[in-house]
């Protein structure tokens, strides 16, 4: 018969080995925890991107010129105007990149 000490051994090993096997590989690399304060200069703003929809809070990262990354409140008005003047700017240098 088996001890009670094996059977919980092997219990706890194939609990783990479940958790593993059922894990998700595609799993967030970065995820926003709070928010900035209040808004940043758009004169600052080099480029954005939007966290994974599997983050808990959903936000856009904005990089800055001091290589610095901040989470803002997609919500937010000001948020919403950077990246459409980011996104305007991005879309104006690739069409002057296809002039030349």
């Amino acid at each position: 018969m088996i001890s009670l000490r094996t059977a919980l051994l092997a219990t706890f090993l194939l609990a783990v080995s479940y958790r593993y096997a059922t894990a998700r590989p595609d799993t967030p690399k970065e995820c926003c925890f709070d928010y900035v304060t209040g808004p940043i200069q758009f004169t600052k703003l080099v480029d954005f991107y939007r966290t994974s929809s599997d983050c808990h809070l959903q936000a856009v990262v904005l990089e800055t010129r001091a290589n610095l990354t901040l989470c803002a409140d997609p919500s937010k008005l000001w948020v919403k105007r950077a990246m459409s003047r980011l996104e305007a700017k991005k879309k104006q240098k690739s069409q002057s990149a296809h002039r030349r």
